[in-house]
């Protein structure tokens, strides 16, 4: 208690302007970076960030306060807290940091998982591996932060080898258990983490991909279990540890998956859906097309079909300030170009209109988003909708990205459990 009084006392002061002159900000910001207390829980610092006032309402210098970044900034703030992250620590870092610089980003955030790393290595040399699984875990996410948004910078690539690394060792913990899983593809691998829900016979299966910027380390797969199925999570193309970027020829990724999963007795492949969050949801409509006969539920959700990719949305995504990073720098490391005019030409090749897929057969569709999402055109969703086999649809009027409603989940889970049944 002394120990998180005296932090939000330095934190008063420094908002002041007290010992300002002496410090640099990022030596600030390391003065007041600390771990979440052993034994508090994450959900009562988040509840103490919603119900606080001084986060957001204090005077602030760097990220939170500059026009280039104040939007984006207070939006990334409020969601890594809400992920998890503790309030303060998450402050402090976006109060001071200056700019989006690769290394001190990473640093930062760095400094946040080492000490958790080590509490983590320390409980499970005494055996308390509850304890253990929860600090790795923890470490995991800031490491997760760290790499944040795509790994196209050494010290991000470095910080996502930390993310696994302490996701595993924290997954040995894991109940139900999880297994990570390898499968040889094209002269490299296929790796994913596969998950059975208790106390289910041979249970369908779903696979969980998408999300430009989120990796599998990050993607909770329990709301698959608690639906009584099994989850194999994996990357998409054009991001973490999936071995092909993101062009229109690598569904063939999937189409591995789906053979490798057949070959189980633990699992029902012949019952399997798939679920593509974000930019990956583009991977869950398209290869409801590309594998209509083995799959049997497709969830697209906020993912991008066909306007997303085409040069006026890609211009309108030039003036977007939400994201704090360009989203177009996201894209360019997704679909391994190298520029914004190469992404002008690759990214209308992953049309499922200019492709021709959407007067083809097609699994079960659920396609979901906001009407007002600034990063994937809500008239993906529409177009979707207007040729080919009925579909099911779910539009957010005033959501933005994917939607923003908490029962959005639970529809994709009913969805999914409905047709796997």
């Amino acid at each position: 208690m002394e120990k998180e009084f005296s932090r939000r006392r330095f934190l008063g002061r420094v908002a002041a302007g007290a010992g300002v002159a002496a410090a640099s900000p990022m030596a600030l910001a390391l003065a007041n970076l600390s771990i979440t207390p052993a034994g508090t829980s994450l959900t009562a610092h988040r509840a103490g960030y919603e119900t606080s006032g001084e986060v957001l309402n204090s005077e602030s210098t760097g990220l939170l306060t500059d026009e280039r970044f104040r939007v984006g900034a207070q939006f990334r703030m409020k969601q890594f807290v809400q992920k998890g992250a503790d309030p303060h620590d998450a402050e402090a870092i976006f109060r001071t940091l200056p700019n989006l610089d690769a290394q001190p980003w990473v640093d930062a955030w760095t400094r946040l998982a080492e000490p958790l790393e080590r509490r983590g290595a320390e409980t499970e040399a005494q055996g308390k591996h509850a304890q253990a699984s929860q600090a790795y875990q923890q470490a995991s996410f800031y490491y997760g932060i760290a790499k944040f948004p795509v790994i196209n910078h050494p010290a991000k690539k470095a910080a996502y080898k930390k993310c696994i690394e302490t996701y595993l060792k924290a997954a040995k913990y894991f109940d139900p258990p999880m297994e990570r899983v390898t499968i040889p593809f094209e002269g490299s691998q296929i790796i994913g983490y596969l998950r059975l829900p208790k106390g289910v016979s041979k249970p369908p299966v779903v696979i969980a991909t998408g999300g430009v910027d989120v990796y599998k380390e990050e993607r909770d797969t329990t709301d698959i279990l608690d639906a009584g199925m099994a989850a194999f999570n994996t990357d998409m193309p054009g991001n973490g540890e999936c071995p092909l970027w993101y062009t229109p020829d690598a569904g063939r990724f999937y189409s591995a998956i789906i053979d490798y999963l057949l070959t189980r007795d633990d699992v029902d492949a012949k019952l399997l859906g798939i679920i593509g969050r974000s930019y990956g949801g583009y991977w869950g409509g398209k290869m409801a097309y590309v594998e209509s006969k083995r799959i049997k539920a497709a969830v697209q959700w906020g993912g991008p079909t066909h306007y997303t990719f085409q040069e006026p949305w890609l211009q309108r995504v030039k003036e977007d300030k939400l994201y704090l990073w360009s989203l177009l720098d996201s894209m360019i490391y997704a679909n391994h170009v190298n520029s914004y005019e190469e992404l002008l030409q690759q990214a209308p090749t992953m049309s499922l209109k200019t492709e021709g897929w959407f007067d083809k057969p097609a699994a079960p569709i659920l396609a979901m988003n906001g009407a007002k999402d600034g990063w994937v055109s809500i008239q993906d969703l529409y177009i979707l909708l207007e040729s080919g086999e009925p579909k099911a649809a779910r539009v957010y009027p005033e959501g933005g990205h994917m939607g923003g409603d908490p029962g959005a989940g639970k529809l994709a889970m009913a969805f999914l459990k409905g047709k796997l049944a």
